[in-house]
């Protein structure tokens, strides 16, 4: 007999509420949950999946130990065997023990792929084990997307994790820049899967919706206008769009007048830039550039946002903090349809932590932000020899072979490190590397609650899921996994009794008294809905209260919270950091001085590659027959004149160089992608030999990030540069027969 199970999805921060058919041991279908307080039944392909990376045969149930074939290097003609927990967990404990005591406590580092943020159990590790572990050496695949919005939030509004929320559901001019919420179901702001219908919303009640972006998005046609625009130039274009608001008069502080600081920087700073050039360089008309700034400064409530697509650029910094900035100056700053932010039933702002460049990486100076380096200089920590050069390695999610910039540099320095150890559930491209796997149980096995993505919400609310399937293999989720490593890796590491019966003792007592689902409890009673002290308080919010409320718990409409939810000293909003306008002589030398100019004419690669989002492209969801299943997806996209200019006809295969490597690349000839700019999917490539991954690799695509530079990031936050890498294309071959993926019956079996 069928039975449902509510959960929330945890693939990406929209949070949409599932309904799980199945009959005690396998799912027999995943639905939308029609009651759920966000999604309202409206679900994304890839929540479907997890019903595949449930009952995958390729998922690791047991720990996986490399025998090496030559002690000396790693090898693809090395061997895998499985061994128990037990041994896994003090072979790897030892390892990692013995190259600190050998090496430094910096010789560690830890890297966390973006999915920690989506796994409470890993999410709740990530402070103990960077405690414990006591390195500086610290990464995550925050460098290569996001961290320009974290960086702007920590120097104007005093920390990385004060997000800004465009208040969507009540806005009426919505500006939007580098995002595609029609396929990303919002991305940065947790909507439910229906952004699209949200901004229809916005149009139906007289509304205005503007696209800026290099690419016609799946999303323009929910937009009344959509405008190409070069890689590289939002922030010229925003530039302009100040500008003409401050000449016009325009410019206004609403209700934070007051608490504003830097008012009077802005003007000179953005009129040392010539309109005529902001409209040559960004292919956006000055009459378009005036008249969009004249409409947003003079709507009611309007609202400009802007996703990865602009924080993986060359100026991302100065993007974010001209969009920032632009909210700011017409009074959309936490205002009703501006900028808002939501109030989470688990505070998590306190316990994290913010800042800069309070020190430095070891081989080529880039600081520090928030407690982690930039992925780009994890290779050169690792291969360049000295005191302090990283020689273990843990990570936990995360392909970053594929994921990060340049795949080939990640690859030499994963084979150079001494030990890594992957708590991952396959053997992929980069775990391929690694001396021993630690698999997390299933998705379905382990309790769920969005302890970081409450951060995104567009309305306040709460929801807990509980472990659907219990199996011989539920006890080892990444929380038991970590508890386990670090217990026994501290254990090692000291040769004095006292410490190692001290941490035995320690080590015990988290063990039996703490859990992920007894730290939400504790969070929840002590978060601002929750009872703290007072047992008599009605109403209050509790895990036992959301357990009863399957579908989630509303807790209420964004709300004013500025300025005393302000984390500068002075509790006013920082509209012209130092760091920023220092930058700001980089962007005039590019655009203005010939910088651009001299660029575009010295090098061959006369196009420029920017990556896109497929509704199935998440790396770790490859593992799904129904969601890679039909059409290839890893096709470039090219303007028919450059196609055209280059012989490349709708069948053609094509090779794509870069300065660091080249794929090849069936074509899709489409208008939809502006000239001179080609695009293609990202997080593809399983095409590296070690593998187990059967569904992936049977079409494996190829990876943009073989194009992309480890040493292309954005100056300023240390972000990598995907958008706009220079490229050249060249017609190879004619493809007579379009592939169609996944059509033979053995993958089908596969499942069976």
């Amino acid at each position: 007999m069928s039975q449902l199970h509510y959960r929330t999805c945890h693939l990406c921060e929209t949070m949409c509420g599932i309904e799980v058919e199945h009959d005690g041991e396998q799912v027999i279908a995943i639905r939308g949950d029609k009651n759920d307080v966000l999604s309202q039944g409206n679900i994304c392909p890839k929540s479907t999946g997890i019903q595949d990376i449930h009952s995958c045969p390729d998922r690791l149930k047991k720990p996986l130990m490399r025998i090496r074939k030559n002690p000396a290097e790693k090898s693809p003609d090395d061997t895998w065997i499985e061994v128990e927990w037990e041994e896994a967990l003090d072979y790897t404990a030892g390892e990692l023990a013995n190259i600190q005591n050998e090496h430094g406590m910096n010789s560690l580092a830890s890297y966390w792929g973006r999915s920690t943020a989506h796994n409470l159990g890993a999410l709740l590790s990530v402070p103990p084990v960077q405690k414990i572990l006591g390195s500086r050496n610290v990464f995550t695949g925050s460098t290569v997307d996001q961290m320009p919005h974290n960086f702007v939030w920590h120097h104007m509004l005093g920390h990385q994790f004060l997000c800004t929320i465009p208040d969507i559901n009540r806005t009426d001019y919505y500006l939007m820049l580098g995002t595609n919420p029609k396929v990303s179901n919002g991305a940065q702001m947790s909507t439910g899967a229906n952004t699209w219908k949200k901004l229809n919303d916005i149009r139906e009640r007289g509304g205005k919706c503007v696209l800026i972006d290099p690419r016609r998005t799946e999303s323009a046609k929910y937009m009344d206008e959509h405008h190409f625009i070069h890689p590289h130039a939002d922030s010229m274009f925003l530039i302009g769009i100040i500008q003409v608001i401050f000449a016009k008069g325009l410019a206004k502080p609403g209700r934070m007048a007051g608490h504003i600081n830097g008012w009077d920087e802005i003007a000179p700073l953005v009129n040392q830039f010539d309109l005529d050039r902001i409209a040559e360089v960004t292919s956006i008309a000055r009459t378009d550039i005036e008249r969009i700034a004249e409409e947003f400064a003079t709507a009611k409530r309007p609202v400009c946002y802007g996703r990865t697509g602009i924080s993986m650029v060359q100026f991302a910094g100065l993007t974010q903090w001209l969009m920032q900035t632009l909210n700011v100056i017409v009074g959309s700053m936490d205002e009703i349809g501006g900028m808002m932010f939501p109030k989470p039933a688990v505070e998590s702002r306190p316990l994290t932590h913010s800042s800069w460049a309070t020190y430095h990486s070891r081989v080529s100076g880039r600081p520090e932000f928030s407690g982690e380096f930039p992925m780009a200089v994890l290779g050169e920590e690792i291969l360049t020899p000295g005191q302090d050069q990283i020689r273990g390695l843990i990570g936990l999610a995360g392909n970053m072979v594929l994921s990060m910039a340049d795949g080939n540099n990640s690859e030499k320095a994963l084979q150079a490190v001494d030990f890594y150890v992957a708590v991952d559930p396959y053997l992929n491209e980069t775990t391929r590397f690694a001396d021993i796997i630690l698999p997390p149980c299933g998705p379905f096995e382990k309790g769920h609650y969005d302890m970081f993505y409450h951060l995104y919400d567009t309305i306040n609310w709460a929801k807990y899921s509980p472990p659907l399937f219990i199996t011989e293999h539920s006890k080892w989720t990444d929380f038991e996994i970590l508890r386990e490593l670090m217990g026994r890796f501290a254990s090692q590491r000291t040769q004095n009794p006292l410490k190692k019966m001290l941490i035995k003792l320690t080590h015990s007592a988290v063990k039996n008294f703490l859990n992920p689902e007894r730290i939400v409890a504790i969070a929840l009673r002590f978060g601002p809905y929750g009872k703290g002290l007072n047992p008599f308080k009605k109403n209050a919010l509790s895990l036992q209260k959301l357990k009863e409320n399957p579908h989630g718990v509303f807790l209420g409409d964004l709300e004013y919270s500025l300025p005393e939810g302000l984390y500068t000293e002075d509790k006013k909003i920082n509209l012209a950091p130092k760091v920023f306008v220092e930058d700001l002589p980089r962007l005039k030398a590019w655009f203005v001085n010939g910088g651009l100019e001299a660029t575009q004419c010295e090098s061959e690669f006369d196009l420029k590659i920017i990556s896109r989002l497929t509704n199935r492209t998440l790396g770790w969801m490859h593992h799904s027959y129904r969601l890679i299943k039909g059409k290839n997806p890893c096709e470039l996209m090219i303007h028919p004149d450059d196609a055209a200019t280059r012989g490349i006809e709708k069948d053609s295969l094509v090779n794509v160089t870069s300065r660091t490597g080249q794929i090849q690349i069936p074509v899709d000839i489409t208008e939809n992608i502006m000239p001179g700019v080609v695009c293609m999917p990202h997080l593809w490539g399983h095409n590296r030999v070690g593998t187990r991954q059967k569904v992936a690799n049977a079409n494996p695509g190829v990876s943009m990030n073989d194009l992309t530079d480890v040493t292309g990031i954005d100056q300023l936050t240390g972000n990598a540069i995907v958008n706009g890498v220079p490229v050249k294309v060249e017609a190879v071959a004619t493809i007579t027969d379009r592939e169609e993926t996944h059509t033979d019956e053995s993958v089908e079996e596969f499942f069976a």
